[in-house]
């Protein structure tokens, strides 16, 4: 009997095509006890429904949007993540053991569930490490797993910078400018009111179009 021709589930029987569903899903009957039946591929299935997940927890898609073009409710939707969300990360930095970067950016996301600091490239992840606040120590542990680089970019938190004193004593530390201009944002505000407001904002707005050394 071929492969992929399915047995009975009430008999163990053998079994035969019967036409179509009217999803178009081939129909298979049991030769000997005549039951009916569609034979399910889960793991295509899954593999759907994981690409749907991975698409909402990394792009700006709502889930009501992800649910409609799939043709479902959002609480549907909702349900079928449900195990999506119980599968382990792999840790990345076993593909970048003894690798030297030129240039590592570290930063720390909040979420509900805790604050996730993430040391990574201009293209991809490096390590990522789960904490509850961004702390010297925690930032210890997600240090020591990768090689000292050359520059390590930060947004000026003390918890990083201590960390790369003692575990990269040798990395220049680069503040990142974008964090610099929500800084001098913060206190002028975007549409400062004074002269010397505009004039400082206006030097905070033209440091991330920096190109060269001059």
């Amino acid at each position: 009997m071929p492969k992929n021709r399915p047995r009975c589930q009430v008999c163990g029987g053998e079994m035969k095509r019967n036409g179509t569903t009217s999803k178009g899903t081939t129909r298979w009957r049991c030769k000997t006890c005549g039951a009916s039946t569609t034979k399910a591929r889960s793991d295509i299935t899954h593999a759907a429904v994981f690409r749907q997940f991975i698409e909402h927890c990394t792009s700006t898609t709502a889930l009501r949007q992800i649910a409609g073009d799939a043709g479902i409710s959002r609480s549907t939707m909702k349900r079928q993540f449900s195990w999506c969300w119980l599968v382990d990360v792999p840790d990345p930095t076993i593909g970048h053991e003894g690798r030297v970067y030129d240039q590592v950016f570290l930063d720390g996301t909040y979420t509900a569930g805790g604050c996730l600091i993430v040391a990574a490239t201009l293209d991809h992840v490096i390590a990522w490490h789960w904490c509850t606040r961004e702390t010297t120590r925690d930032y210890q542990h997600l240090l020591e797993r990768i090689p000292a680089p050359l520059i390590a970019v930060i947004d000026g938190g003390q918890g990083a910078a201590s960390a790369i004193k003692t575990c990269w004593p040798g990395t220049k530390i680069q503040r990142c400018l974008v964090h610099a201009q929500r800084v001098v944002r913060r206190y002028t505000t975007a549409r400062p009111r004074t002269d010397a407001g505009r004039a400082i904002y206006q030097l905070a707005l033209n440091l991330t179009k920096i190109t060269d050394l001059d």
